[in-house]
């Protein structure tokens, strides 16, 4: 019996070949901004009231968000969903210690001041001497697109205002008047 002979192509030499052009391009580094104004309501409070920045974001302009690594600023974020989108974005001035932490189970783009999503921030700078002050589970953050701006959310990125009646440390209660975040290049 004759055995047909197969024509042999060297393999071995392609497959380095194989590799290229199939990775994935690494992910965008993650860019946030914040601007909260910090407020002491009353006697239940124990910080002075001060406002913080990091980036430059207010309700009107976007002007400067910071990627992770830049100015010393840590930035974590994913903004994922279609229609209704889940935030959680953690941005942190490692110089200063200064760090906002969002969790927003549901926003959707038409959240109004009048309608708006609930969530929670977890807020801490030197003068809260480093300790977070967190919003309340029964008093939650409220988030909201301002009408006729350029505010909004998609799959990996949100710029939204946001106020939070009630944040607070121990017995300590104070709040976080009208402020703006912004994050984008999230995972999504």
């Amino acid at each position: 019996m004759r055995l047909a002979r197969l024509g042999f192509v060297p393999v071995l030499g392609f497959l380095p070949l194989l590799g290229f052009g199939c990775s994935d391009p690494a992910p965008p580094t993650p860019r946030g901004a914040f601007s909260v104004n910090f407020a002491d309501p009353g006697a239940d409070c124990n910080v002075t009231g001060h406002s913080e920045v990091l980036g430059e974001v207010t309700a009107a302009s976007r002007t400067r968000v910071l990627a992770d690594g830049e100015e010393d600023a840590t930035v974590d974020c994913t903004v994922s969903g279609s229609g209704s989108f889940n935030v959680k974005a953690r941005i942190r001035n490692n110089a200063t210690a200064t760090e906002m932490r969002v969790d927003i189970d549901s926003i959707s783009p038409a959240a109004t001041q009048e309608m708006p999503a609930t969530g929670s921030i977890s807020f801490s700078s030197v003068e809260t001497a480093g300790k977070p002050f967190v919003s309340d589970v029964a008093d939650p953050c409220q988030f909201w697109f301002e009408p006729e701006s350029e505010q909004g959310v998609d799959a990996g990125k949100i710029w939204v205002v946001f106020e939070c009646p009630t944040v607070r440390n121990d017995r300590y209660i104070c709040e976080l008047r009208r402020g703006a975040l912004a994050f984008d290049s999230c995972g999504t």
